[in-house]
């Protein structure tokens, strides 16, 4: 079982998402393949397909020919997990009966085996869908497994949280299943550690939700080096490290991701593109490096991000739907396809990678300074190709965004805007009499409902009292654009998603 302290801090994690899912009876095993009777859904960019509302996709995994999911189902007073696997022909094996009073929170496929591993309790198990026997292998004695992680040797390392808010990193080998896990306690109390991840180099790398801290575990020495952020971090959830050694992490608090650099020391934060259902937290979860971009899920706010850190563009896809998707997690797959879970839809879908998008951005790269109570202009160019129409709005960090309050930055919006030729314009970036003083980056987004596109301008508020000089003035000057007013945009109506029946 959980320690007290660890229920606590993943209950307030996870509030949103239970806050939204349907209470369902716990269903029957059913080991036989089953064919979707529903119709999947498609658009350009997103495709779903409908597996079970009960139990709902909460992770997964994509492997060669199928992607294996742990879902949940909810009753009047507890929880429950099972394990299914979806084969990219349409049909669902539900091989694994219904694991009570669990949270089935990480699943990874080992190549050597083919082996389903997912922690229960305090114990790392296993399905093998060659055999069809469910296992055990090995047990954390007060300890219980979070996340996990696949290094080059196929070894599994497991994020472990224990009692008393003690925390420590494992690694088990299931090519020697004789040989006990090597344990690695972290030093932080109350670390709570998450997210895990492995980096080019062969080092851990994992996320301190409860000491909102990052940590490296260099398994050569057996040692671990935390780092604390002067940034103001509410819960880094889950991590990823790049080819280049830069370590980037999600805030499942705010709506934030970001990265640190661990030679420079450099940490850094972005705020998620402007979100049409005005949520003011889309506390991002799930995040991943493909092909040198950084993808991640937008829990509340029902996006898949992507991104690029050489253009500084972020592009998110919108999972169509009326009601809250609730994309909780996110992982590559074969082909460019990244999946995803849609819990509060009872769907798992993918993005398309190789789709080209239809809109682009490109905004002022120089800091922009305003004073509170003032405002400044911001250049900006969207092209958009074919017949459609966009708007444009913008998302400012956590810090300057208090419940459904006016952000203390924020900027003016324009609402469907169509035009064949690239639209050049200006957004007023506007500082509230209260702004906190200091700097910090705001999303410039341009939307369509189905995908967003966005470029990052850094604000430094000053006191109104204070002299400055706004950089790239001579730039917004020759750009001569429109001013726009400041108005809650309409929501663009996004396309019908069109059904086909498999």
């Amino acid at each position: 079982m959980r320690s007290p302290y660890v229920v606590a801090l993943l209950l307030i994690l996870m509030l949103p998402f239970f806050a939204a899912f349907p209470v369902v009876p716990f269903l029957r095993d059913n080991p036989a393949l089953s064919p979707i009777q529903q119709p999947a859904s498609e658009n350009p960019f997103v495709t779903l397909f409908p597996i079970s509302k009960s139990p709902s996709p909460f992770v997964l995994y994509p492997s060669n020919d199928s992607v294996w999911i742990a879902a949940i189902a909810t009753g009047s007073t507890s929880v429950s997990s099972q394990i299914l696997q979806f084969f990219l022909n349409g049909t669902v094996r539900k091989p694994v009966p219904f694991l009570a009073n669990l949270v089935v929170n990480s699943i990874v496929v080992d190549p050597v085996y083919g082996r389903a591993w997912f922690p229960e309790n305090n114990t790392l198990a296993y399905y093998d869908p060659h055999t069809r026997q469910l296992g055990n292998a090995t047990t954390f004695v007060g300890d219980s497994p979070q996340y996990i992680a696949l290094d080059s040797s196929d070894r599994l390392w497991l994020s472990l949280v224990g009692s008393q808010g003690r925390s420590s990193i494992a690694v088990y080998n299931p090519l020697l299943p004789q040989e006990k896990p090597t344990i690695y306690p972290v030093p932080a109390p109350n670390a709570t550690v998450q997210g895990i991840a492995i980096a080019p180099d062969g080092s851990i790398w994992f996320a301190e939700a409860g000491a909102k801290k990052l940590a490296r575990l260099d398994p050569n020495t057996s040692s671990i080096t935390e780092y604390s952020s002067p940034l103001t971090l509410i819960a880094p959830i889950q991590i990823a490290v790049d080819n280049s050694g830069i370590v980037w992490f999600t805030d499942h608090g705010d709506n934030e991701f970001g990265w640190f650099n661990p030679k420079t020391k450099e940490w850094r934060t972005l705020p998620i593109g402007y979100c049409q259902n005005n949520c003011a937290y889309g506390l991002p979860n799930a995040i991943f490096v493909n092909h040198g971009e950084i993808w991640f899920s937008e829990h509340i706010a029902g996006r898949i991000g992507r991104y690029n850190p050489n253009s500084g563009l972020l592009t998110e896809y919108v999972i169509p739907s009326s009601s809250s998707p609730l994309a909780w997690w996110a992982e590559p797959g074969p082909n460019n396809l990244v999946w995803f879970t849609a819990l509060g839809l009872g769907e798992i879908g993918y993005v398309n990678a190789s789709m080209p998008v239809p809109l682009s951005i490109n905004g002022v790269l120089a800091d922009v300074v305003v004073q509170r109570g003032g405002y400044q202009r911001v250049p900006l160019i969207v092209s958009s190709t074919g017949p459609r129409s966009f708007s444009l709005n913008s998302s400012a960090t956590t810090q300057d965004y208090s419940g459904f309050f006016t952000p203390q930055v924020y900027s003016s919006s324009q609402s469907e805007i169509a035009s064949s030729k690239p639209y050049s314009t200006s957004v007023v970036v506007f500082a509230a009499w209260n702004a906190t003083i200091g700097s910090r980056n705001v999303a410039l987004t341009a939307f369509d409902g189905q995908v967003n596109v966005n470029t990052f301008v850094r604000v430094n508020v000053v006191d109104s009292s204070t002299p400055y000089v706004t950089l790239g003035f001579a730039s917004v000057m020759t750009f001569g654009s429109l001013v726009l007013y400041a108005r809650r945009p309409r929501r663009p109506q996004a396309k019908p998603v069109r059904r086909v029946r498999k």
